[in-house]
């Protein structure tokens, strides 16, 4: 079920190997400014703003969706809803792991859910899947919008509207137009496709009144106008949505592909709750609603419109949940519309969800203080995983890491089960920790990188090639085994685990990671389980140890020793994201590709204190979820050396860099020296702390620069 690191590695190799430009970062001259609760120095990917989703022409009232799944809103005259997508899968059917076709989830403790599939063609494996709803009090009618989350083709999907008005003593159950689904009181509905929208009387059956519909496909919406003289509002109504495929006429279902012959043709029913389909009961939220469609009974999931608190335009605040819940934002990118579930997609690295609309999971806590910077945990999740992995499967990891350390929890979906956290999957990564910052107010100084098997590595990754945003790093079976750029981490604590049966990461990349970080003098924790393997290990929830390894210590922002090295082929321009710095050395480029660039650099200015390694080898009994063997390097911190205003860069295939000398601790009006030992020409800039730069050409040997800064 879940991933070995080494079966992701070779996804790294999918960017070609020439030079790069290197995507502008934050703090370079022109970039834009970080967002509040973003760190320094994050790629151009964080700091672009999102896309504006287009708003159907045909709709009168504001844009004014909630961001999180399962939650509704009033908002100047209209009822806003938005719904879970990646949810569309039917009755409960056959069970399997989202992603992982054949995968039985009873043996991983993962409840099952449903199994409806789609035709080949334009509905693209998502083409009943409702995104948000809609409605809208007007004077002379009501009007009532379905956002899909994929709309390739408008013929694809159907929705019915089912209503409980109250006007009508006897009302019907079964749901018409051959959705196959029941729900008592519901007295009228309204069925619409891209070919007209029908009002029905739900008891008789007939067709009260026959209605355009605006299909907007950039908005990838249906709303329809429905006058007040075929259905006039009043009181309370409650309302239900559900949706399918549309039949050859439009008018109604067609059956549901893999359903069974007692199953119904809706594919995702609205209006379904956090409290009805928490993330811990799967992973994609939808527990409840296959249930429910496998008995046709779709009466627990609706919402009631009060026509009077729609009529004074009353607005309710945005739904804010503590706890588990999914958001959504809108990517830079849209591969396509829909999703692959070609077996290719566990294996290739590719995107799985295509679509411009993506989710992200987040924890709030119960305490959260939204007037207070709250410190932020990714945990990135598995091969075949998807964003809600750790809320469902490591409730206990959720309550220590999230809950007990007052901290906002994210796990991000990078667009499929298997992206490696690279290309489109990394982009994901920057743009969730965008929105999340745009959502809530973080403390940019606290930031925790982890993860598990694939997010582990992933963590690594992100930790090695960006350590100034991090304060500490959790890899989870996921060690790579690489320890090429270990000196990166210099300042960012790594913890490691993993047991001595996994069969999927080997013992030895955990070995030999810990090794390198020991050798280097690195602070390293690493627990040995010698009783786990790789799948159990996971799913005993057992890290209490590694969550009170992440703390609340803030990151290194000013050491006065860097040491960074990284490869062009790792940058991604595309994507936005790449080698931008790391501490006070930015806009950092290679002078040639293939080999690896290598800076060491030191500042006098600011020294570091002495450090006394202190290493220690201990038994955790009864350890947590089984013993284990730990080995630990901590530091103990002596005296600083006294200041000195001078700088030393040792550099190898670097073609430029800039120094930012208030950082580096270079005050104003002092004269200070740098000494550049260079394989090759380069480009030295330096920013001064006023602001002004000097740039200087620095030829291959040794140089020795005497500068002054401004005032």
């Amino acid at each position: 079920m879940l991933t070995a690191c080494a079966a992701v590695v070779s996804l790294l190799a999918v960017a070609p190997a020439q030079a790069l430009p290197v995507p502008q970062a934050s703090g370079a001259p022109g970039a834009p400014s970080p967002p509040g609760g973003l760190p320094d120095d994050v790629p151009v990917a964080a700091l672009r703003p999102a896309p504006t989703l287009p708003a159907p022409a045909a709709w009168p009232g504001p844009e004014r969706f909630p961001r999180t799944a399962g939650t509704g809103r009033l908002a100047g005259g209209g009822y806003y809803w938005t719904d879970w997508i990646y949810d569309d899968h039917g009755a409960q059917g056959q069970p399997g792991l989202p992603g992982a076709p054949g995968a039985d989830p009873a043996e991983q403790g993962v409840p099952s859910f449903g199994d409806y599939s789609y035709p080949p063609g334009p509905a693209d494996n998502n083409g009943a899947d409702i995104f948000r709803a809609g409605v809208f009090l007007e004077p002379t009618a009501t009007v009532w919008r379905v956002d899909w989350n994929t709309l390739v083709d408008p013929s694809v999907p159907v929705a019915e509207w089912a209503f409980a008005t109250g006007g009508s003593a006897a009302s019907g159950s079964q749901w018409p137009a051959g959705a196959g689904v029941r729900s008592p009181g519901i007295d009228r509905a309204l069925v619409v496709s891209s070919r007209g929208a029908r009002l029905l009387d739900v008891r008789s059956g007939a067709v009260l009144a026959r209605l355009p519909v605006d299909v907007d496909v950039g908005a990838r919406s249906f709303v329809v106008r429905v006058p007040r003289r075929v259905l006039a509002p009043s009181a309370s109504w409650v309302v239900r949505l559900a949706s399918g495929l549309a039949d050859t006429s439009g008018d109604g279902f067609a059956p549901a592909r893999g359903a069974l012959p007692t199953e119904p043709a809706v594919y995702n029913v609205a209006f379904r709750t956090i409290a009805q389909e928490p993330p811990g009961d799967n992973f994609w939220n939808d527990d409840r609603q296959a249930a429910a469609l496998t008995r046709g009974d779709v009466s627990a999931f609706s919402t009631t419109i009060r026509w009077a608190d729609m009529a004074a335009r009353h607005t309710t605040p945005e739904p804010a949940p503590t706890g588990w819940s999914d958001r959504w934002y809108v990517s830079s990118i849209e591969p396509g519309q829909g999703e692959r579930t070609d077996v290719g997609a566990l294996a290739d690295g590719k995107p799985v969800y295509l679509g411009r609309v993506q989710p992200y999971a987040v924890y709030v806590p119960s305490r959260h203080d939204p007037t207070r910077p709250a410190p932020l945990t990714f945990l990135l999740h598995s091969l075949t995983q998807n964003h809600n992995q750790y809320a469902a499967t490591t409730p206990k990891l959720s309550q220590q890491a999230c809950e007990a350390r007052q901290s906002i929890c994210v796990g991000t979906l990078g667009r499929g089960p298997a992206g490696g956290f690279v290309n489109e999957a990394q982009l994901d990564f920057w743009e969730v920790w965008r929105e999340v910052a745009s959502a809530y107010r973080l403390d940019p100084e606290r930031t925790v990188i982890g993860g598990y098997s694939m997010g582990g590595f992933g963590a690594g990754l992100l930790a090695e090639g960006h350590p100034d945003l991090f304060s500490r790093a959790i890899l989870l079976a996921g060690a790579a085994g690489d320890t090429s750029s270990l000196d990166n981490v210099r300042w960012v604590p790594m913890y490691l685990a993993g047991g001595a049966a996994d069969e999927l990461v080997p013992v030895t990349d955990e070995i030999a990671e810990a090794q390198g970080l020991d050798r280097r003098g690195s602070r390293y924790r690493y627990l040995l389980y010698p009783a786990e393997d790789h799948v159990a290990f996971e799913l005993q929830d057992g890290f209490s140890d590694a969550a009170r390894f992440m703390g609340s210590d803030p990151r290194a922002t000013r050491p006065g020793h860097v040491t960074f090295r990284w490869n062009d082929s790792g940058n991604s321009p595309g994507f936005g994201y790449g080698t931008t710095g790391a501490y006070w050395l930015r806009d950092l480029q290679a002078r040639s590709a293939g080999p690896d660039a290598l800076i060491d650099a030191t500042s006098a200015a600011d020294p570091d204190p002495s450090v006394t390694d202190l290493r220690t080898h201990d038994v955790l009994v009864p350890g947590d979820p089984t013993p284990a063997i730990v080995t630990q390097l901590d530091w103990q911190l002596g005296p600083h050396a006294r200041p000195r205003p001078a700088i030393g860069l040792d550099l190898g295939n670097v073609g430029a860099l800039s120094i930012r000398l208030a950082d580096a601790g270079i005050g104003p009006r002092t004269t200070y020296t740098v000494d550049v030992t260079t394989d090759g020409p380069t480009t030295l800039t330096l920013v001064g702390p006023e602001g002004g730069a000097r740039r200087v050409q620095i030829a291959a040997g040794h140089q020795h620069l005497v500068e002054r800064s401004g005032t």
